[in-house]
């Protein structure tokens, strides 16, 4: 078990209550120990996920790294996203402007 070093109060909803109480009696231990066992858990989980990246390190992986595509298939996609766009426009302009 570990030595207590730290004593912390944190309010808990009365089913995550219950939860550590019915965990604690079928671990034979108390429920301070669930809460670390359960915190130690997520945190090792937690350490396994990948790291979402920021705004500022797609524009850092990209100046390291460059672009996924070329320029001419940058330019098609553009193209391509920019005449959806238009039907799109077109398309939910024409249903408003149906006359009824």
């Amino acid at each position: 078990m570990a030595v207590m070093s730290v004593r912390a109060t944190y309010s808990l909803d009365a089913e995550t209550t219950k939860t550590i109480s019915v965990l604690a009696k079928r671990w034979q231990t108390s429920q301070a120990e669930v809460v670390r066992r359960s915190v130690k858990l997520a945190a090792e989980q937690a350490a396994a996920e990948p790291v979402p990246m920021t705004p500022a390190d797609v524009v850092a992986h990209y100046l390291q790294n460059g672009s996924p595509r070329s320029w001419a298939q940058t330019k098609q996609l553009i193209a391509a996203q920019r005449r959806e766009r238009k039907d799109d426009d077109a398309d939910r302009l024409s249903r408003i402007m149906k006359p009824a």
